[in-house]
């Protein structure tokens, strides 16, 4: 510590300068404590001078398993979320700690494979929620905040982003520290080099303090400063059209994309369009929209059967999920989402999948639609 000082003006004559000296935190509790009540610490301006980072807090004490079916083997300091629905990873570690040096580099890339491989997206809301209300906003006002949109839409379409980008690895780490070591700084660089998906930085929050005869009267001033290399700006976030989407994609995506659009706007479905992708949303009984299926701009069609609302029983979605696996086109499952790849070898099964899909959309809707009317006529809605 070197016990920098910065000044303050005074408005008495004779104090016109009045110092306050860098001083050590008390312990790193202290600095996980200030992160979560003041994002801004994050610099998300010097993180993207060109598109400054805005924060959603997912959490603190992030629980990170280690296995399929493992609770949290490590705590993650804190989990974030900028607008672009890319997972933010930070840790934070004192310089007198001697993990800051290069034990906590590889500490976090562990947390970040398995976060990657093993999180839920339900636990992750779920946590993301419960902050959201500790401030007594509202989970989906956050989220549409966040992203500068008003279409409830939008939220469905960023949570799945944030989901393909953690699956796809693509992620942001970073280590808080009120003085980095340069074993620090040389790993950082090193890595950012040679990861394409992963970036990482550096946030040095330096403290200054001017202590009073009591602490009410002891003043604080916090000053962030990011280092390591500038994270690339993200492609523009305009939402795409149809014709866009279209004219971005594969010619094996193109063609199967195209006849998803098709057969679900024939089917009376409506069709929300994001920055990389778009929904296929089903009118539910309650006047309310549960998306169904997603078409990527990366080749992939997803089957999602976790949205909210969505007149699916525990065990028609293993039914479904079950027949579905039969088709043998879709390589990568979660317990509510379904992936494949739109490419040569699967093109050809794909749009009888579809069909399949729609088909049993057709009947789950209609089933419930009976149901909510025979209640109505026994007067029990």
């Amino acid at each position: 510590m070197s016990n920098a000082k910065i000044f303050l003006v005074g408005k008495e004559k004779g104090e016109r300068l009045i110092p306050m000296v860098e001083t050590t935190y008390p312990t790193e509790a202290d600095v996980q404590e200030l992160l979560a009540d003041y994002w801004d610490l994050l610099p998300g301006d010097q993180i993207d001078p060109d598109n400054p980072r805005r924060w959603l807090f997912v959490s603190r004490e992030v629980g990170v398993p280690g296995g399929q079916d493992e609770g949290g083997r490590w705590s993650l300091d804190h989990l974030f979320l900028d607008q672009d629905a890319i997972p933010t990873f930070v840790e934070c570690k004192l310089a007198a700690n001697p993990e800051v040096r290069r034990k906590v580099v590889a500490q976090m890339l562990e947390y970040a494979a398995n976060g990657i491989a093993y999180w839920e997206m339900d636990k992750l809301t779920a946590a993301a929620k419960k902050e959201a209300e500790k401030r007594k906003d509202s989970l989906e006002q956050a989220v549409l905040h966040l992203i500068g949109k008003d279409d409830p839409a939008a939220v469905e379409h960023y949570w799945q982003e944030v989901e393909t980008n953690l699956r796809k690895g693509k992620v942001r780490l970073i280590f808080v520290t009120e003085e980095a070591p340069k074993e620090l700084l040389r790993l950082v660089e090193f890595l950012n080099r040679e990861m394409a998906n992963v970036r990482l930085f550096i946030i040095e929050i330096k403290q200054f303090l001017r202590k009073g005869r009591t602490p009410e009267e002891t003043q604080k001033a916090l000053v962030s400063r990011a280092i390591g290399v500038t994270e690339p700006t993200p492609p523009n976030s305009q939402i795409l059209t149809r014709p866009e989407f279209l004219a971005k994609c594969g010619p094996e995506a193109r063609e199967f994309f195209e006849s998803v659009l098709d057969k679900a706007e024939a089917k009376g479905h409506s069709i929300s369009w994001g920055q990389r992708s778009f929904a296929v949303r089903a009118h539910l009984p309650n006047d309310k929209f549960a998306s169904f299926a997603y078409g990527w701009l990366s080749g992939e069609f997803q089957f999602y059967f976790g949205q909210g609302g969505f007149p699916l029983s525990e065990e028609q979605s293993k039914t479904l999920r079950k027949d579905l696996l039969n088709f043998g086109v879709f390589t990568k499952t979660r317990p509510k989402t379904l992936t494949a790849d739109v490419d040569r070898g699967t093109v050809g099964k794909l749009p009888a999948v579809f069909d399949f899909i729609l088909d049993k959309v057709d009947k789950i809707l209609s089933e419930s639609s009976a149901l909510n009317s025979s209640q109505f006529e026994q007067g029990n809605v």
